[in-house]
């Protein structure tokens, strides 16, 4: 038993070794996503326990190791940073929504940002954050779906592996839209629907086995699709969504769960079930190696959405008036004759000013 948590530890090392970007990565076993359409009329689901995360948040940073669990949200969050500096301009004031330990914050460079705000629900977590040695920063306890913020105060909000805890996304979204200035710009990342989804299966199966039926125990998470159409509705345009899956290799289905615990990022489902039985689990972790399993463990999926979306203004390029081409779409596969055609007008006008100015000279 003292053994444990040394082996625990070892593992969380090897896992963040073991972080990679496979080319593709796809399952539709089992629908997982918060559904919201952009047809019905908008509805808060009240989906999860806010205290209840911000306590599971709280009890992270009292863990003698808690930084051996930080590998996805260090990896993701120098991602999330890597794709600021692709935008080629200055902040004067930054705002990192659910900042965690300072994933990004603490890699952004004065040429980049004047002043940063570094919010989190959890005040705990918020003093083991790292700021950036380089741009003066205020730390702020801020829930997510209730932002302090004056309207159109900030150039960019960011968050990095938060947001998938906000039971009032829609909300959220129109909220980050207000703090925001005209052309600021909303950039982040968020677990989508696929995230540990064989361990959502593995116990499924396990439960309906051993119970006779199953109740949830993996979170909800937001699709790509449902997150494009929300951030339309608050207002973003110019929208970009892409995304990145990570598989993981653990030595059995426990260690993966340890893992997510010392993340913080356990269920807190309002619906979740307050325990697991033994033998449940027992099978839970034999059907997970049997399903996804090799020599080398079994692997765990962590899928996450990356978008960007940007506050309307007048100076951003704008869309050509409808009717404005001057070639149709059905003349594409007439693209060479058209081409020949436009070389030879423009030798013929050559030629007609060649001759205006013989005739006057």
């Amino acid at each position: 038993m003292t053994t444990a948590p040394l082996l625990r530890r070892s593992w969380s090392i090897y896992a963040s070794l073991r972080c990679k970007v496979p080319s593709t990565r796809r399952s539709h076993l089992v629908s997982s996503s918060r559904w919201m359409s952009a047809d019905r009329q908008e509805n808060i689901m009240t989906v999860f326990d806010r205290k209840a995360k911000r306590i599971q948040k709280d009890r992270t940073t009292i863990l003698p190791d808690y930084e051996v669990y930080d590998y996805m949200k260090e990896e993701v969050g120098y991602r999330t940073f890597d794709r600021m500096c692709d935008i080629k301009r200055e902040f004067k004031l930054a705002i990192d929504l659910g900042c965690g330990r300072g994933y990004v914050s603490r890699h952004i460079l004065a040429d980049m940002v004047e002043n940063l705000y570094m919010c989190d629900s959890s005040e705990m977590l918020l003093e083991q954050a790292q700021v950036s040695p380089e741009v003066p920063t205020t730390k702020m306890v801020v829930d997510e779906e209730s932002l302090p913020f004056k309207h159109n105060s900030a150039d960019i909000v960011f968050s990095s592996l938060s947001l998938h805890w906000v039971n009032d996304l829609p909300g959220c979204f129109k909220q980050v839209h207000r703090t925001l200035k005209n052309d600021g710009v909303f950039l982040g990342c968020m677990y989508g629907g696929d995230t540990v989804f064989e361990l959502r299966v593995a116990l499924q199966l396990a439960e309906i086995e051993r119970e006779g039926g199953f109740s949830p125990h993996i979170s909800p998470f937001t699709s790509a699709h449902d997150l494009g159409n929300l951030l339309n509705r608050a207002g973003f345009t110019m929208l970009t969504l892409d995304t990145d899956e990570f598989t993981i290799k653990y030595p059995s289905m426990f260690e993966l769960m340890f893992d997510l615990k010392g993340m913080g990022e356990n269920n807190c489902s309002w619906s979740r079930r307050p325990s697991l039985h033994r033998d449940t689990m027992q099978a839970a972790a034999a059907i997970y190696k049997d399903m996804y399993g090799d020599e080398e463990g079994v692997p765990a999926t962590f899928q996450v959405l990356n978008f960007i979306g940007w506050k309307p203004d007048p100076s951003q390029p704008q869309p050509v008036e409808r009717g404005s081409q001057d070639f149709s779409f059905k003349d594409l596969d007439r693209l060479n004759e058209l081409t020949k055609d436009i070389e030879k007008l423009k030798g013929d006008a050559k030629v007609t000013e060649d001759n205006k100015d013989d005739k006057k000279s």
